[in-house]
């Protein structure tokens, strides 16, 4: 039985008890709340039962000392809010402001947590530990790229951050977890222009109208496939738009090969009319998926059958280097190869920094040639002399 007793000289309550052991044991309390003291000893008594009744596990010890720490601050006047991780995970996104596309990607990477912590996630969020992240991290990299674990782990990251703000966490258990490297870093790279007119012959009138807007403006795919009459003024060859991922309001002239296809198509009178209409309003991945069809058609990617599926759910899917996005990258090349300034095709695209701008070039030869020939003539040199560089 634990009981409370005070030492001379000392203002703090000590305990004293038996461990699992027999042996007598005494310890500082570190208060001079008798109440608390009392909860502390009571805790402690509870310790030692659990450790008779079999291995004192982490799982175990973690229980009693939320009990105990829950105990003592009931007695204090100043209950502790507790959660557990499930509820915390959900509260946090709930609060959160995003894109509905964001919030949903949000959503699948909590859940594909908590699914991984199994009965761990009803238990307290101060439950989880380094070692949890990590493993959850090792058993994601099995199936997905290194940069999508490393977004999963951003996002634990910035959830537990925030609890440790509001005091629910000492620290943050994902903190310590490392990032993978990005050795398999997924390269993306644009359509050349005699893939692009496979693209075309390929594609049926709808398809066509994608590809048209997407080589022109760089658009993304929902954009493009959900752009209508109301977004077209022709009078003055531009459209007008709230970009789905952004939520910007951007405002794009469009090139007068653009603009003469779309007054090729008949839209109608209505403003709601689709200029895409059975694309309109599809989810992402099956647009996706039909534009990798497309491309299959036209004999840039290799067709997908169900053989595929014979490797399992859980095996790392190859990515394609080429995909509707990739129009985003042809667009920002021919821009900057046709001479255009980094500002003027970061406007054009909709791109936020230099940086990302960078990332979306690809300069073709005859452009680099073009640019070094411009560079001035070496000066006659005598008979027998020779050229000396700097090296």
């Amino acid at each position: 039985m634990a009981s409370i007793h005070r030492q001379p000289g000392c203002p703090y309550w000590h305990v004293s008890y038996f461990d699992q052991e027999g042996k007598r044991r005494h310890r500082s309390t570190k208060t001079t709340n008798r109440k608390e003291a009392e909860a502390f000893a009571a805790g402690i008594e509870r310790a030692v039962r659990e450790a008779k009744h079999g291995p004192f596990t982490a799982e175990r010890a973690r229980k009693v000392i939320e009990e105990l720490i829950g105990d003592i601050a009931r007695v204090s006047g100043s209950p502790i809010e507790r959660q557990s991780a499930r509820q915390y995970f959900e509260t946090w996104l709930e609060g959160k402001t995003a894109s509905a596309g964001t919030l949903k990607r949000y959503g699948g990477i909590v859940e594909s947590f908590l699914t991984f912590l199994g009965e761990k996630a009803k238990a307290s969020i101060q439950a989880i530990t380094d070692a949890d992240v990590q493993k959850f991290r090792d058993q994601l990299k099995r199936t997905v790229s290194s940069g999508t674990v490393n977004t999963y782990l951003k996002v634990i990251r910035v959830a537990l951050n925030r609890a440790v703000k509001k005091g629910l966490l000492d620290r943050n258990a994902a903190a310590g977890v490392d990032n993978l490297d990005r050795q398999d870093k997924h390269q993306r790279r644009p359509f050349t222009l005699g893939e692009f007119k496979k693209l075309w012959e390929n594609a049926k009138p709808e398809w066509q109208t994608m590809l048209a807007n997407g080589f022109y403006t760089g658009l993304r795919l929902s954009d493009c496939a959900n752009l209508t009459a109301a977004n077209l003024d022709l009078v003055n060859a531009q459209y007008t738009l709230s970009e789905k991922k952004t939520k910007r309001t951007r405002v794009l002239p469009i090139a007068k090969p653009l603009l003469e296809y779309l007054l090729s198509l008949d839209l109608g009178d209505d403003p709601a009319a689709a200029l895409c209409p059975k694309l309109r309003g599809k989810a992402e991945s099956w647009l996706s998926n039909q534009f990798y069809d497309l491309m299959a058609s036209a004999g840039l990617v290799t067709a997908r059958d169900h053989q595929g599926k014979q490797k399992g759910r859980g095996s790392r899917r190859t990515q394609s280097a080429i995909s509707f996005h990739s129009l985003r990258y042809t667009a920002t090349s021919l821009l900057k190869n046709a001479g255009v300034s980094d500002i003027v095709a970061r406007d054009i695209i909709g791109h936020e920094s230099e940086a990302v701008s960078r990332n979306y070039t690809v300069i073709d030869e005859e452009t680099k040639r073009g640019a070094l020939n411009k560079l001035p003539k070496l000066p006659t040199l005598p008979q027998g002399k020779q050229l000396s560089l700097p090296l």
